[in-house]
């Protein structure tokens, strides 16, 4: 009767393949068996078994199988491997293991190549990225490149990206030719704090041979985010001689001038670089002021302003203005994440951005007059540009789009009801004209432009003053207003905004006194609102609290940074 055959375990058989490879590694050595021969560049033999190599690579494999004059002879001349390499060679085919040092890593990469052993060049590829700095990432990148070293390619490749605004201060990246530098800085991947950081790369690999590369600014500089950069850095770089010399760089500036505060929605015509976070959604509330990221969903706290009154926001030229019933206006600068007091005591009532400028209706009501005004950022004051009785209300929803500031709903002080009526007015021929009233009644409602719609959704309602949890939305090229899905919770006073393509609404009051922190964002496939997250306001004043505003900035990654997270 035969017995049962057990079998061995996993780690029996590894056990056992090893010792099987050390004998097989002594028979070369003592050349027992062997039955080839390998021959150097520097005239160096080695021995070694025809089945151990053709076993171990492809290489071996099709060479000892062929009619090739090496085959019959039994001897493989090499002209690209040394002997101390191919000792290390043969030393890792036999045994698995070998000793990797700065001087044969390289080399070992490369016969790790041309003999097709991936292993080899893993293996190897691991000591180069363990010694791998700011200083020597992108030669090993390429090197990586030259010789298909998958593993160490893409880890190369995502040090210099991470570390790009460090390693392209650095030789081997100045020492680069055109074509390989316009490559990483066209990269969306490259980490710098601003897009700026990108101009100044761009100015310093230059100014490393000027003579010889003053004739790819023009190319390299295409790849610089124009439209990323803060305003006042736009006007630095359209005075840089580069830039002056070149009627396409000069164009592509002063189109980026044009463009750098026209929407309100932080929407931007060029994609950001994925290193670099650069808009967000702006909660403040008195000394509580946040910032909210929704596609990684999360808060960051801004440093603390004055506590106002109830306010309203708007960005403009890169800079948040903070405007309270008290008359006083607050600025915030991303770049240096500060708030300072501007002197403008002027009680305007609504604030709006049209094509890069700052306008603001102020209601003189005891002349049921209403005053269009123009912000002059020289001489930091408000212009008048127009006055008459129309849209004179308080309380209004005032949205820009195009080249027109709307207005919509509100009470009018001869009868102190709210209304469904809405306006707009031209601020190129500075004329007001009537368009299609709401489907409700509102005062203190909010809204929003965007793709020639404007949202307009909660406020007050004249039946008990009750406030409203519904929405519709105005299409500009009809003129007609249509309901769309309601908020989740009632609130007046709120902020609406456009972030990527998307709504949402923060803030404002669910009744008199009675702070709402919930963020709504709109579904525009179901066409209703959803809840996204909460204000993490630490006050538990709910009532009497601080209203929050909210609207979208640009921020630079080197405050994000600075930022405390939530």
């Amino acid at each position: 009767m035969m017995e049962d055959i057990q079998p061995i375990s996993a780690a029996e058989q590894a056990s056992f393949c090893v010792e099987l490879m050390k004998r097989l590694n002594i028979q070369r050595k003592q050349d027992y068996l062997c039955d080839i021969t390998l021959v150097t560049n520097d005239d160096r033999e080695f021995k070694a078994h025809r089945n151990v190599l053709s076993a171990a690579t492809p290489f071996f494999c099709k060479l000892l199988e062929s009619d090739m004059k090496e085959n019959r002879e039994g001897i493989v001349r090499f002209e690209e491997i040394s002997g101390t390499v191919m000792e290390d060679v043969l030393e890792f085919i036999y045994t698995g293991t070998v000793e990797v040092t700065q001087e044969n890593a390289k080399e070992l990469i490369a016969a790790g190549n041309y003999l097709m052993i991936p292993s080899l060049k893993t293996v190897s590829g691991r000591f180069l990225e363990a010694e791998m700095s700011n200083s020597n990432c992108i030669s090993t990148f390429y090197f990586a490149e030259k010789y298909d070293c998958d593993e160490l390619m893409n880890n190369s490749r995502r040090f210099v990206l991470e570390n790009f605004r460090f390693v392209a201060a650095l030789d081997e990246f100045l020492n680069l030719e055109a074509k390989e530098a316009e490559k990483w800085l066209s990269s969306d991947d490259i980490s710098v704090e601003t897009e700026a950081d990108v101009f100044k790369i761009v100015l310093e690999w230059i100014e490393h041979s000027k003579s010889e590369r003053k004739a790819f600014f023009e190319k390299l500089f295409r790849h610089v985010r124009l439209v990323l950069m803060s305003r006042d850095y736009l006007i630095d770089v359209v005075t840089n001689e580069l830039v002056q010399e070149s009627f396409a760089c000069l164009r592509l500036t002063s189109t980026a001038l044009k463009m750098s505060s026209f929407s309100s929605e932080g929407d931007v015509l060029q994609t950001p670089r994925k290193g670099v976070e650069l808009h967000g959604i702006v909660a403040c509330g008195g000394y509580e002021n946040f910032c909210y990221f929704p596609e990684k969903d999360k808060w960051k706290r801004l440093p603390g302003g004055r506590s106002t009154g109830h306010t309203q926001m708007t960005r403009y030229r890169d800079n948040l203005f903070r405007f309270s019933r008290d008359g006083s206006v607050e600025r915030y600068d991303p770049v240096f994440n500060v708030w300072s007091e501007l002197e403008l005591r002027e009680n305007v009532s609504r604030v709006a951005i049209v094509k890069g400028e700052m306008y603001a209706l102020e209601l003189n009501t005891s002349e049921q007059q209403t005053i269009v005004k123009i912000y002059n950022v020289e001489h930091c004051t408000w212009e008048t540009l127009h006055s008459s009785s129309e849209a004179c209300r308080e309380q209004m929803c005032v949205v820009s789009s195009g080249t027109y500031l709307y207005v919509f709903g509100g009470k009018p002080p001869e009868t102190r009801e709210y209304v469904a009526k809405a306006e707009r007015f031209d601020t190129v021929i500075k004329k007001w004209e009537e368009i299609a009233d709401m489907l409700e009644e509102r005062g203190d409602a909010f809204g929003e432009a965007t793709k020639e719609k404007i949202f307009v959704a909660g406020g007050k309602h004249r039946e008990g003053n009750s406030v409203l949890q519904t929405c519709e939305i105005y299409n500009i090229l009809t003129n007609e207003w249509q309901l769309t899905g309601s908020l989740n919770v009632s609130r007046m006073r709120g902020s609406m905004m456009c972030l990527k393509g998307k709504l949402y609404v923060l803030g404002g009051e669910r009744e008199e006194n009675h702070r709402e922190l919930k963020v709504e964002c709109f579904n525009s496939e179901e066409g209703k609102w959803i809840h996204k997250t909460t204000i993490p306001s630490s006050s538990s004043r709910h009532n009497n609290g601080r209203i929050f505003n909210g609207c979208v900035l640009k921020l630079s990654k080197g405050v994000l940074d600075k930022l405390k997270e939530i």
